[in-house]
């Protein structure tokens, strides 16, 4: 494993005699910090999931969270819909476990 680090990898300069050290600390010295306002940007990087089980509310929702987001003049992408999660549950509807095996059929669906 150690051989294919390094074979892959270019060795670390820990020593800073080596002239390829200086060139290193050299280029770290001069890099430009980053300035202030390309930080605040991505703070205002915003991506909200919801989940409902009713479609309508869920929309309505959606809808006034854009339109609050275009009045503030942001930039919007979206929505996009995800994939309806089905959790579904099968019970017997005997209480005791006699009788004919008859079942009830539960699900909710979540979007």
């Amino acid at each position: 494993l150690k051989g294919d680090i390094a074979r892959h990898c270019p060795p670390l300069c820990t020593s800073p005699r080596t002239p390829g050290a200086r060139a290193h600390f050299r280029a770290m010295a001069t890099k430009p910090i980053k300035s202030l306002e390309s930080e605040e940007q991505r703070l205002h990087r915003i991506r909200i999931t919801l989940t409902s089980r009713n479609v309508k509310s869920l929309e309505k929702v959606c809808a006034d969270l854009i339109a609050g987001a275009r009045e503030k003049e942001l930039q919007v992408a979206g929505p996009v819909r995800l994939p309806t999660r089905i959790l579904r549950l099968v019970v017997r509807k005997s209480p005791n476990g006699e009788g004919t095996n008859t079942y009830d059929r539960w699900e909710m669906r979540i979007h």
